[in-house]
């Protein structure tokens, strides 16, 4: 069916349309863990109510990429870039208003979070349903390289305008121009020709009443949740907890001081954003429809220069401890954008945003659980040695189960 029709022009468009509905609701998530000291002081809260903002956020999150994976399914990618771009971006807008008071502020970031949520559910039925399969590894790359670059922008775009402005509440208005962007872009999506995809005409041969339900008795479908639960830690705590390793006094961490710490990560997110490129591009050229080999080179990698970090051979050679972050970045980056492209080559397209909203939806509580078990660590042990080699485990796991990840009952139709 792929070689006999043709797959839209306007397929980059909804890429570019989805890519910045994703970086707009990543960016809203970091620009308040930038400056959440100074939101407590101005709600007069303390500092733990004060991150209610930041697991708030992701709970919608997470229930959300459900919900928008049925949707996506049944109305299409347009319509979902479209009520995320305007969920996310309307909580942002509504703060200056909204954040007067914290009751009001936490209903405007649970709708950033579930604009968000939306957008999140888009990855695999956009690189799989709207691109052929030659594009399909470049797109997901680019996505991954997207979501990268907006986590690299976050925190200090936010950090700057709160400077210059003065006022959170201002500062996430600001922020909501570019999820204003997607949503117009996904306004003329929405009153464009609307063709159908081969995927669509696949489905429409092929497919009948429960079909999703034959899904749901597919073991393939539990196992990618738990890689992609592995995987949502290993990015969480990664991005997270780096920087505080190398700038936190010794004995916690290295006794590299916040500078340090910055300049270092920069060589982290560059990897991030470069490499899911780069393995787009291979995956398209030899691994073409199986995406599988990079999700085990992404969690061997993650394994094993994670651990690389603990050992004084490398972090007192800043060359060594370079080229350690540097590979940690780009195994982490690379296995965030195999997993919706598996999941996409993997399931039918008839079923592919209920499928990916599931994985996703509940893989993404892999971060809130790995950022509380690396607390724990570094409070149990007093520094953050025991949490890394609990990450580098982790990732270890997350590539022994890569060989189950094969479906068990028949191919998709």
């Amino acid at each position: 069916m792929d070689a006999s029709m043709e797959y839209p022009r306007m397929r980059w468009l909804v890429f570019i349309a989805g890519a910045i509905a994703l970086m707009a609701g990543n960016m809203f998530n970091l620009s308040f863990a930038a400056i959440l000291p100074e939101i407590s002081r101005s709600l007069d809260v303390d500092i733990v109510v004060a991150n209610t903002f930041m697991w708030s956020f992701m709970l919608a999150v997470s229930f959300s990429v459900i919900v928008g994976g049925f949707l996506c399914d049944r109305f299409g990618a347009p319509l979902v870039i479209l009520l995320a771009a305007l969920l996310s971006a309307g909580g942002a807008l509504l703060m200056p208003w909204a954040g007067n008071t914290f009751s009001t502020a936490l209903v405007a970031r649970v709708l950033e979070g579930i604009g968000t949520g939306f957008a999140f559910c888009l990855l695999s039925p956009i690189m799989t349903c709207w691109f052929p399969p030659k594009e399909r590894g470049l797109v997901a790359g680019l996505f991954g390289s997207a979501i990268a670059l907006s986590g690299a922008i976050g925190f200090p775009l936010s950090s700057a305008l709160f400077k210059a402005i003065g006022s959170w509440q201002q500062m996430s208005a600001w922020i909501s121009i570019i999820g204003w962007v997607a949503f117009l872009i996904a306004l003329v999506l929405m009153v464009m020709h609307k063709p159908q995809l081969p995927s669509q005409a696949k489905a429409t041969e092929s497919s009948h009443d429960g079909a999703f339900k034959r899904e749901l008795g597919e073991p393939l479908l539990y196992i990618s949740t738990i890689v992609s639960f592995f995987s949502a830690w290993l990015l969480q705590t990664l991005i997270l907890n780096t920087p505080t390793y190398m700038s936190s006094d010794k004995p916690v961490g290295l006794g590299f001081g916040y500078m340090t710490a910055s300049n270092l990560m920069i060589f982290f997110s560059v990897a991030m954003m470069l490499a899911p490129i780069a393995s787009g591009v291979i995956q398209d050229k030899v691994f073409k429809t199986n995406a599988r080999p990079f999700i085990f080179i992404g969690f061997a990698i993650c394994s094993l220069f994670i651990y690389l970090l603990l050992l004084p051979a490398v972090y007192t050679n800043k060359s060594f401890l370079i080229v350690c972050l540097v590979f940690a970045g780009s195994g982490i980056s690379v296995l965030a954008a195999a997993i919706p492209l598996f999941v996409g080559l993997n399931f039918p397209p008839q079923t592919l945003g209920k499928v990916y909203g599931i994985i996703a939806g509940l893989g993404n509580f892999g971060g809130a659980t790995g950022l509380y078990v690396t607390s724990w660590a570094v409070g149990a042990k007093g520094g953050y040695s025991f949490a890394i080699v609990i990450i580098s485990l982790v990732a270890l796991v997350g590539f022994l189960l890569v060989f189950t990840m094969k479906r068990w009952k028949a191919s998709p139709a």
